[in-house]
């Protein structure tokens, strides 16, 4: 099952020994900034103008990108370990290969992004309006891979079977990511149109994704 191969793929090399344990001390000395921005997260689950709130206050969009950085490499974790991206191309890899470029992946996507959030600026919109809705996916992404953590560890206690975690899994994190696109679109409606703000949002969620 995943939660075996996982286990497997943790223990065994000693270099990915070392990033989990590191990891580990990292969002073990992060608890408290994570449990002082749930309420802001939740509220970005509900409402858009959450989100505008967090840009606007320096504390809570720093802590905010550090907890985004930091879980890039449990939830990379998270999709390799349960199959959630796992094309032919490195279905039958290792799985530290398969980590590694599930990994790559993940990267270049997020590169992708910020290359394309400088590509499309427009200089007409709202500055600060533009930076909060391109950094919604940020939050979204800290939300995303802390409900994928949270559900895995759930369904292995209750010993879900291998078909019913990874689809419970896509599901969530494919809902979650349907409401950032919606808080996305509804940011960028406010300085522009419904068809512009359509435009961004091909043009920085649908197009890397």
């Amino acid at each position: 099952g995943p939660a075996q191969e996982t286990a497997g793929f943790l223990s065994s090399p000693l270099p990915v020994t070392v990033i989990i344990m590191v990891l580990t001390i990292i969002c073990i000395a992060n608890v408290r900034t994570f449990a002082n921005m749930i309420p802001s997260f939740s509220g970005c689950l509900f409402r858009w103008k959450e989100n505008l709130y967090i840009e606007d206050s320096m504390t809570l969009s720093m802590n905010r990108n550090r907890l985004f950085y930091i879980l890039i490499i449990p939830f990379c974790l998270i999709v390799s370990g349960y199959g959630l991206y796992e094309p032919d191309a490195i279905a039958a890899l290792p799985r530290t290969a398969h980590f590694l470029s599930v990994t790559g992946a993940v990267i270049l996507y997020l590169l992708l992004k910020y290359a394309l959030s400088w590509i499309v600026r427009n200089g007409r919109m709202n500055e600060k309006t533009y930076r909060t809705a391109v950094r919604t996916f940020r939050t979204f992404f800290i939300i995303i891979t802390s409900a994928l953590l949270a559900t895995s560890g759930i369904l292995e206690i209750f010993s879900a079977g291998e078909s019913l975690t990874r689809l419970v899994l896509l599901y969530e994190a494919a809902l979650l990511y349907i409401i950032c696109i919606i808080r996305e679109f509804q940011i960028f409606k406010t300085c522009s149109s419904v068809f512009t703000a359509i435009l961004y949002l091909c043009a920085l969620e649908f197009l890397p994704t």
